[in-house]
């Protein structure tokens, strides 16, 4: 199983990775993930132990830890495809830019669906303003706990952190409500992907925008997904020139009724 880890100190290495990780089980491999041109870490990192039962409980036991003046989360991860973790990193160091080219604007309601640590929704609430709103859902307390952290810190009071019961797939908001849904490497936890692509649809505006970055399915599966629901359209899609990744930022938009 792949462990994703994140919140750690910048100067934190594979070595006290290991050693961390090893206190519970097997640790196969642990990489801290760098910036490609400066070599800094980006203060997360993927740690693989080759017996689920005790990724399990590290998960348990590490998930939430402070760390010196950090506190870490560590979830499960799903297998990696080529080039996802470099389009992801490239999405998460651009995303100004692919909000503005999805269409993100002032004074818009964006539904960040599976917003983890809030790094778009932090960005979405800068862009549309204190007059635009956004919606900030995840499956994880602690995750939203940090984001609500985050944007008292920054200042930012257009941030609602709601939490997601999977069992029930809905997000309680009122139909066409919301301009621009962004669904950035979630959709591979969801355990009814139609169901939960039937109510985003359900909520977003007519003219609105569904953005969509399937890591772990790559963008020929969600292409194949969307077909066969036959609600989105595609519109264009968000890729890196000379990047090589089976996943890439794809956008929607409503399909005529």
């Amino acid at each position: 199983m792949q462990l994703y880890i994140s919140g750690l100190s910048y100067n934190f290495t594979e070595n006290e990775l290991m050693e961390l990780f090893s206190k519970i089980g097997t640790v196969e491999s642990a990489k801290v993930i760098r910036d490609i041109n400066s070599g800094r870490s980006k203060g997360f990192a993927i740690v693989k132990m080759p017996i689920n039962t005790e990724a399990e409980e590290a998960i348990k036991r590490l998930n939430s830890l402070i760390l010196g003046d950090k506190q870490i989360l560590v979830t499960r991860m799903h297998e990696t495809l080529p080039g996802e973790m470099e389009f992801r990193e490239w999405l998460r160091d651009n995303k100004y830019e692919v909000l503005r080219r999805t269409g993100v604007r002032q004074k818009q309601t964006v539904l960040d669906f599976g917003c983890g640590s809030g790094v778009f929704s932090i960005a979405s609430a800068s862009v549309v303003g204190n007059r635009g709103k956004v919606y900030a859902f995840d499956m994880r307390p602690a995750a939203l706990e940090r984001l609500k952290e985050e944007a008292n810190r920054k200042g930012l009071a257009n941030i609602e952190t709601i939490l997601f019961d999977n069992s029930k797939v809905s997000t309680l908001l009122g139909s066409e409500s919301v301009d621009v849904i962004l669904l950035y490497d979630v959709l591979q936890e969801i355990s009814d992907q139609r169901l939960l692509l039937k109510e985003l649809h359900r909520v977003l505006k007519q003219d609105g925008v569904l953005s969509v970055f399937p890591m772990h399915l790559g963008t020929d599966m969600l292409l194949n997904i969307m077909n066969d629901l036959g609600l989105f359209c595609f519109r264009d899609r968000c890729g890196v020139p000379g990047l090589q990744s089976v996943s890439e930022v794809i956008n929607f938009e409503k399909c005529p009724t």
